[in-house]
This record gives structure tokens, sequence and C-alpha cells, in this order.
């Protein structure tokens, strides 16, 4: 028989050896790729639930706001103020978790790192915002499946949840860890040499847990009560904000199954863990509440949250904010309402977590 018949089996053996010594831990933490800015905010993670621990032992509550930057506003209050009859004891927000343009693929990773640590929050204000279900949304699952690195456990937990291509890619990250973990043969016998591990450069993951200073927000910037903005602001900030978002959020509007997976899993460890959770849609000013629905129906936000949360649940209730249910009139943008509706929005979302059986008031 041919000796180069041979040659091709050699090869693909020698691969998969090769491969294979990704599997002994500091042969992985020299040659990985290093830790992309995505990846330091889940690195850093654990250090946040550790600071939300010793907050609670000073008899504080903590509210855990995951979303988008529609969430973020409440990151620009020290403290919001609410009525002693809505809440009598004071609320720590705890918004680093409100992440500028993610999905639910990003909120589950926070939750299930959130309970794998033993940290369990008074209370939790998930984001749902239509524009997270969208398969070609900018900011879906995909970028961060191609930002983040997962561990082989990890993987094997979102294989459920996860269709399509992504899934053929998620078996192949699981059956070559040198793929997975973007292995650079000449940087790990460099750093094997030099003793250099990528682990070790974890000074950046720190400082961005630690760092939480809130970032107030300026009176010269609290944008326009709609009705009285200016022809010029409201043609760039509404107008012309509304068609950029489309673009980057809606085009192609199609339906994720796998956005919706990872929501419905999210929901699922709130049930888990007995962890009070509130959905809430975030109001958007009405001319982008138009345009987006004749994108998707405008349907989305009730539809899956019928589908997924029981009525008898303990644990989980909705509000949506785009009902005409707020005094909230101001907006920076099409897409934002201004910092100081905060705290009537934190109102309602308190209020509506005061009908879950499992918030506790007075623990």
């Amino acid at each position: 028989m041919n000796r180069y018949f041979f040659y091709p089996i050699l090869l693909v053996l020698g691969i998969i050896a090769i491969d294979k010594l990704v599997c002994i831990p500091d042969v992985r933490e020299s040659g990985r790729r290093s830790y992309k800015a995505g990846q330091n905010v889940f690195l850093g993670l654990p250090y946040v639930w550790k600071e939300d621990i010793q907050i609670q032992k000073q008899n504080k509550s903590i509210a855990m706001v995951v979303g988008t930057s529609r969430s973020d506003i409440f990151h620009q209050w020290e403290t919001i103020p609410f009525s002693k009859s809505t809440f009598p004891k004071e609320i720590y927000f705890e918004t680093r978790t409100a992440v500028k343009a993610s999905e639910f693929l990003t909120f589950y990773i926070m939750i299930k790192s959130m309970t794998e640590s033993g940290f369990r929050p008074d209370v939790i204000f998930l984001e749902f915002s239509e524009e997270m279900l969208n398969e070609f949304n900018s900011f879906s699952y995909k970028t961060k499946w191609q930002e983040l690195t997962f561990h082989e456990s990890e993987l094997l937990d979102f294989y459920p949840m996860i269709v399509g291509k992504t899934k053929r890619d998620l078996i192949a990250k699981l059956l070559f860890l040198s793929y997975n973990y973007h292995i650079s043969p000449i940087q790990t016998i460099s750093n094997l040499i030099t003793g250099k591990r990528v682990q070790n450069d974890d000074y950046f993951i720190q400082l961005t847990a630690s760092l939480n200073k809130k970032r107030p927000y300026s009176k010269d910037d609290i944008g326009f009560e709609d009705g009285k903005i200016p022809e010029d602001i409201y043609k760039d900030r509404i107008e012309g904000y509304t068609n950029g978002q489309i673009e980057i959020l809606l085009r192609n509007f199609t339906l994720s199954e796998t956005e919706v997976n990872f929501f419905a899993k999210t929901l699922e460890l709130s049930e888990t863990y007995n962890i009070p959770l509130v959905i809430w849609e975030p109001q958007i000013h009405p001319y982008f509440q138009s345009k987006r629905k004749e994108i998707t129906g405008g349907k989305l936000f009730r539809t899956y949250t019928q589908k997924f949360v029981s009525p008898e649940s303990k644990n989980i209730r909705t509000v949506s904010l785009n009902e005409g249910n707020t005094n909230c009139k101001t907006y920076t943008d099409s897409s934002h309402v201004s910092p100081i509706c905060v705290p009537e929005i934190a109102e309602k979302l308190i209020e509506t977590a005061k009908t879950i059986p499992n918030f506790k008031i007075n623990k």
C-alpha cells in the first residue's frame, strides 16, 4: 500500500493530539486569546456580587437592574427618591448590569453568574425591548458569540438554546479547544518559557468591577418635553435617531429563536432560585414606537411574557411603560427618556414588585 496514503491520517491525528494539549490549564492560559473588553465585564462580575453581598449586610435592599442603555439611566442617580409608603427601606440600585447594546444572551450570563456566586438580590428589573429579539440586530447574541470565549461547561449549558449555524460553531468549539480559545502556538511557547499567563492580567477586570461611582446627570442635558421640542432638535434626535436605530437594531427584522430561548431560560433561573423579577418594557418616544410597531407588530412584549410567565408565578411580574401609563414626557432622544423620569419609573417598578409573593419588603 502506498505510504503516502497514511500522511493525511497522521496529519489529522497530529492536529487532534496537539489540540488536546489545550486541556492542560497551564497550556490554555499561556496561549489563549487575551481577554477583550466584553470578557472583562463578565470576569469582573464575581467582584460585583461580593460587593453587593456586603451592601445587603448593611440592611439595605438591592434592586438589580439588567438591561441596555435604556436601563442605564438608573446609573445617573446616587439615591433614587420614592415615598416611604412605596418601600420603607433604602434600596441600592445595582446598575453595573445595565450594559449598552446587549441582548438576552448577555443577561442570561449575568444572572447565571449571580446565582452561582450565591448572591440573591431583593428583586431584578429585567428589561425587555422588542429590538432584542431581532436575529439581525447588530448587537444580538451573534456579536457576543464572536467576542467572548466560553468554557466547555458554558457551551454545554448553551447547547439547547442555540439554533441554526451557531449551533454547528458551538459543536466545533467543543470538539477543538484550540479553536475555542483562539490558541496561538507561538504565544503558548513564549509564555510557557517566561511564566507569563493571560489569566494573571486581572487588574482591569477588578478595576471595572469596583468602579461603580454613579454618574449624576447634568441639569443642562435633561432633554426636551414632548410637544416642546425645537424643530431642528426633533428632526435630529427624534426622526433622525429613530432612522439610525432602525438600521442598527431592526434591520431585516426576523424573530430570533435563540434570543427567545435565552429569555425563557433567564426566567427559569428566577423561578428555580426564587428570585423576584419584574420584566419591564422601557418607554420610548411615540414616533419611534409607531415606526417600530410597523416592523414588529408591537405585540412581542405581551406575546412572550404571557407565553413564559405563569399567572400563578410567585416570582415574576410584568409591566410595560409604553401604554400611556406614565407622566414622563421628557426625552433625550427617540429611544431614551430623560433621567429626570427615573423616580417615577422606579416607583412603578417597585409597586409592580410588591405584587410578587416572594418579594419581601421587611427582611
